[in-house]
């Protein structure tokens, strides 16, 4: 008999991916949705396929992914974000490892093949991109800040060969509001961690991102969407250092308002 299996997915406003990644989990025991406050159909069409939908107020991904978990009645996860699907060679991987045998290994990684402007990214730092999405509940749970969430497996793991199926983003648009947002958060972490950028930083690590996506892993290999890729990727290196320069700027402004409010006094 297969081992059960709790598929466990975070969402906001995914009316648009929920119903292709809901469709591509018929064969788990349970569907958890943990949502942070929708206005759009995802709701609706999560509880069409009988997934179990909840609210929480989003603190940050790792916070949202280990709630879910939490809520799971299995003793195995899979984890799965809304704009992915299980690809049917996937779903039958997953059900030979666990067909009904508690397997040696905690858990296992997984490929993640992305599709941008009409086109599956195999290079540049794209793919493979393995992430542990199938553990036990009891060896797993996510760690890291506001950006970079990752399983932590506590045990053996193993690695599924096939890939799940990634849906970025709907157009350029959509790709540079996510940069925006995203180099938000990483360089408000890396501030608060400490670190300070100028101008020459910022270029010199956007330089190097775009450099060893488009060359050293041959992002040149997927034609004009990897070169699309490679000046995204400068974008948001270049964006997120600019960022922390920017507050590192404005504290200097703080501390300088607050001295000559001292001396005043």
């Amino acid at each position: 008999m297969p081992l059960p299996i709790s598929a466990c997915i975070i969402t906001l406003n995914e009316e648009d991916n929920i119903s292709r990644c809901l469709s591509s989990l018929k064969f788990v025991d349970e569907i958890i949705v943990l949502d942070s406050g929708s206005k759009d159909r995802t709701k609706e069409l999560a509880e069409n396929f009988g997934a179990k939908f909840v609210f929480r107020e989003f603190d940050d991904y790792v916070g949202q992914k280990n709630h879910v978990i939490s809520l799971a009645r299995n003793a195995w996860i899979l984890s799965v974000d809304a704009d992915e699907e299980i690809s049917p060679d996937l779903e039958a991987e997953i059900r030979e490892v666990l067909g009904g045998r508690e397997p040696d290994e905690d858990g296992y990684s997984i490929p993640r093949l992305t599709m941008y402007m009409g086109k599956w990214i195999r290079h540049g730092g794209w793919y493979p991109n393995r992430r542990v999405r199938l553990f036990r509940k009891s060896k797993g749970r996510f760690i890291g800040e506001k950006v970079h969430e990752s399983v932590k497996l506590d045990g053996k793991m193993g690695k599924l060969k096939n890939p799940v199926l990634h849906y970025s983003y709907q157009n350029l648009f959509d790709h540079v509001n996510f940069i925006n947002s995203y180099s938000e958060l990483a360089a408000t972490e890396k501030f608060a961690k400490g670190k300070r950028s100028g101008l020459f930083l910022a270029l010199a690590e956007a330089g190097y991102k775009s450099f060893w996506m488009y060359f050293v892993r041959c992002g040149f290999l997927d034609g004009r969407r990897g070169l699309i890729l490679a000046v995204m990727g400068f974008y948001y290196n270049f964006l997120k250092y600019t960022k922390i320069f920017e507050m590192f700027l404005a504290e200097q402004i703080g501390k300088n308002t607050k001295k000559k409010g001292s001396k005043q006094d």
